[in-house]
């Protein structure tokens, strides 16, 4: 694992219901670490429904990435070697479950996700301050 200090940090996490919550806890004291209190909320919310995701898809081995970018950006990415690819599904209300991507696409400025040559898929978000400070 990356030196909290440096501009990336990657974290492993065993795919367990206790994973989504580790995520969460650890992005937030990387973005305390580097000063980016600002982001937390929304960045650690972000990667813990992204973790869930992949552990309802059936993930055998989750990763999470915390990078900071140009312009005061900071990526949250999961990546994940379960099946399929995850899919930004219309609310149901009758439903508990399909609003994680939703919830990503409203609290990120920008989302994504990619298959990864090592197999399984990445699923990114970016945030920035909503005031635009760096």
């Amino acid at each position: 694992m990356a030196d909290d200090r440096e501009g990336l940090v990657v974290c492993r996490f065993d795919a367990d219901l206790s994973a989504a919550g580790k995520a969460r806890r650890r992005v937030g004291e990387v973005l305390r670490g580097w000063g980016r209190d600002d982001l937390e909320d929304d960045a650690a919310l972000c990667v813990s429904e992204l973790v869930t995701n992949a552990l309802n898809c059936g993930a055998g081995d989750i990763r999470v990435l915390v990078e900071r970018l140009a312009g005061g950006m900071v990526e949250v990415a999961v990546w994940d070697d379960g099946p399929g690819a995850p899919e930004l599904q219309s609310p149901d209300l009758t439903r508990e479950t399909g609003r994680g991507l939703g919830i990503v696409q409203v609290l990120a400025v920008a989302w994504g996700t990619h298959a990864s040559a090592e197999g399984g898929k990445t699923v990114w978000a970016r945030f920035v301050s909503s005031d635009g400070t760096s």
